[in-house]
């Protein structure tokens, strides 16, 4: 009886896992991605904890020898290290709130790994696959509704996302699931209905991936496909599967030329999807962050080459090896976008080549002799992992996307033969007495110290921001302490929004006493992750931010000369040191951080501007004038920081002009701007 309902209990998990993607609550911190991390991790380690009780009753339940199984154990210690040795162990295990990975992420796939492969026979697999499929053509329809204007994708535009708020992840989630239906159509090829309906469902899922307009899981696509009929020319157990497989050659080397001839046509230049490929120059290129990060993470490659840096540590190769022109990209970089340049530097050569070995164990199965996989099917499961490698190329992974990896190599694990790795056979009373309450202890503590408190910090943040937008400080001090403390996991990121946010908070509806608590609680926070975060040119810029904002330029220096001794590449601490020493009534030492900051790229506007305003208060007119004659006329004429630095340096004549021509170019303002030029004139 106890057992049955062990057994039902991860059926059920197991079968829930599939529509995971489908979740988002608009209630959690990035609600994309959290609200389906969490759920994940609750389902697998009730499973997991079932499931060891089912392994230790019954030898049956227990993995089998494989060098599957040591691949993914060999990957997973090999990480283990790299997290251990690591620079931020911390940042490591608990990844944060946008990724939802780190070391406690693959800790769980290794779980789930376990638990699918050991429970689900042939069968099994079959259904599970099959719901997994029902999934995506939910998904798919999902997506469809966005395609034609029905629902909106959640990044705006025309890249339909699903519900995962990436148009990247549907993509790879797509990719997979059409050779997973291209499989099983082979596999029911003589009974009409099914061939009729996983064909249908593979086109439905190629449309799909088509308006992702995602390059690298298209090309990965069609290079999975080209894999697959290369395979199959030497296809001698199917005659119709090699001479198919011929055409299917032809016809990508036809569509890939067709569209080469083409790319200039209006046709291409006017589709949203084609013209992201027709468009693929060196200049745009050079406009990627690809362009830029991939020789930063080689760089960070060569100097920890064995075990890495640890994962979630990219940033402090990224500030390292930061290069000033990369000002017009995101400010920070967290991955290399590519999977296997991500792995070199969280895990050096020895978690690069531990990765790679569960895809060589991936294909040792697939092809070795014993199993019972026909030929052409074989050439689909090939032509899924290139495609899959094609398409990680280009990105990272994402929890949707191991998931359905790690699926894969379970399938492969489950159809293995040989013996389990133990056949010891347990007494019912040891089971009993000493793991049923031990395995409860475990999953107890689990499910509140990694799901539930983590959990309700990110409720917390949430209503914190909420509560800002409302103009309620009393409310957003009490949500950002409370979710400070209760969870480790997103901790930093509370924290980043508390400094961003620390102004409107103070300016709010916050007694006195209010506010002398929320300052020794928020000035003690910031205090104490820059300290544990030292080497982090990103939370040192963070802990600044927060002094400088509440007005203690003194106390905010040391954290921007800490940033800029880390980042060296990197403007913003320059215009932060820069700021403070205008404050501090020095623009001579001002104007020597804008300097440096203008000179790191002379093409950045922003420096530009900040420079330009330096030397107003300094008094330099001919530095003036040849900065204001490289910077577009609205862009100086609609800053106020350049407003400011007139009105400071008491040049009225020229504050009366400028708001002069801020009514001829804005018109429909004009009398704000008079309002402005009799206050100016008062003076």
């Amino acid at each position: 009886m106890i057992k049955d309902i062990f057994k039902k209990t991860i059926f059920v998990g197991l079968f829930l896992v599939p529509f995971i993607p489908f979740l988002v609550f608009s209630s959690f911190f990035f609600p994309y991605i959290t609200t389906k991390a969490f759920t994940w991790r609750i389902i697998v380690e009730v499973v997991f904890a079932a499931w060891l009780i089912l392994a230790v009753w019954e030898p049956e339940y227990r993995p089998k020898k494989s060098i599957l199984l040591y691949s993914v154990f060999t990957f997973l210690a090999v990480i283990g290290l790299a997290d251990l040795f690591g620079v931020d162990r911390s940042a490591s295990f608990w990844s944060n709130f946008e990724r939802m990975e780190g070391y406690i992420s693959l800790l769980h796939l290794g779980a789930f790994f376990l638990v699918i492969s050991s429970v689900f026979k042939e069968e099994h697999w079959k259904s599970w696959w099959n719901t997994s499929l029902v999934a995506s053509a939910i998904m798919g329809g999902y997506a469809f509704m966005q395609i034609i204007g029905a629902m909106s994708p959640s990044q705006g535009g025309v890249r339909v996302d699903g519900t995962f708020g990436n148009a990247i992840y549907l993509a790879v989630y797509m990719l997979i699931h059409i050779f997973i239906a291209l499989f099983y159509m082979l596999r029911g090829w003589k009974n009409r209905n099914l061939r009729w309906t996983y064909g249908i469902l593979v086109l439905f899922q190629i449309f799909i991936i088509y308006y992702t307009a995602t390059r690298g899981a298209i090309l990965g696509l069609l290079g999975g496909l080209f894999i697959v009929a290369l395979i199959n020319v030497m296809n001698k157990e199917d005659t119709a599967v090699r001479k198919a497989s011929m055409a299917l050659i032809a016809a990508i080397v036809v569509l890939i030329g067709g569209f080469f001839l083409a790319k200039n046509t209006t046709f291409v230049s006017q589709s949203p999807v084609l013209s992201r490929f027709s468009t693929l120059t060196l200049a745009e290129i050079k406009n990627q962050g690809r362009y830029y990060v991939w020789p930063i993470a080689l760089e960070g490659f060569k100097e920890k080459p064995i075990l890495g840096w640890g994962q979630e540590n990219f940033g402090y190769v990224f500030q390292k090896h930061y290069k000033p022109e990369m000002y017009r990209l995101e400010p920070w970089f967290d991955r290399a976008h590519n999977i296997f340049l991500d792995w070199a530097v969280v895990g050096g050569i020895l978690g690069l080549l531990s990765y790679l070995g569960l895809y060589a164990a991936f294909l040792y199965i697939v092809w070795r002799r014993e199993d019972n996989f026909t030929f052409s099917e074989k050439s689909v499961l090939t032509g899924l992992l290139a495609a899959y490698f094609f398409h990680n190329f280009f990105v990272f992974d994402h929890l949707t996307s191991y998931v359905l990896f790690f699926s894969l190599l379970a399938y492969l694990q489950s159809r293995v033969p040989g013996q389990v790795v133990s056949a010891k056979i347990i007494s019912d009373s040891k089971i009993k007495k000493i793991a049923l309450p031990a395995v409860a202890l475990v999953l107890a503590f689990s499910l509140s110290y990694i799901n539930f408190k983590p959990l309700l910090a990110n409720v917390y943040l949430i209503e914190a921001l909420k509560s800002i937008q409302l103009s309620d400080s009393a409310k957003a001090s009490g949500y950002f302490e409370k979710a400070y403390k209760t969870s480790k996991l997103g901790r930093l990121e509370v924290m980043e929004h508390m400094a961003n946010n620390i102004s409107s908070i103070f300016s709010g509806n916050l007694s006195s006493e209010e506010k002398g608590a929320f300052y020794a609680f928020s000035s003690n926070a910031a205090k104490a992750q820059a300290e544990f975060y030292t080497n982090s040119a990103r939370t040192q810029l963070m802990a600044g931010s927060f002094f400088s904002d509440i007005g203690l330029p003194n106390e905010a220096r040391p954290y921007f000369e800490r940033a800029r001794e880390l980042s060296p590449g990197k403007q913003q601490a320059y215009f932060e040191l820069g700021a403070i020493r205008i404050n501090l009534g020095d623009p001579v030492g001002a104007q020597e951080f804008f300097k440096e900051a203008y000179e790191l790229s002379p093409d950045y506007v922003e420096a530009r501007i900040i420079y330009f305003i330096g030397a107003i208060y300094t008094g330099d007119r001919g530095l003036e004038r040849e900065l204001a004659a490289q910077i577009p006329e609205k862009q100086r004429i609609f800053d106020d920081r350049v407003v400011s630095a007139l009105f400071t340096n008491k040049r009225f004549s020229e504050l009366i002009a400028l708001f002069e021509r801020r009514k001829e170019l804005d018109p429909q303002n004009s009398a704000t701007y008079d309002d402005y030029i009799r206050q100016i004139r008062s003076q």
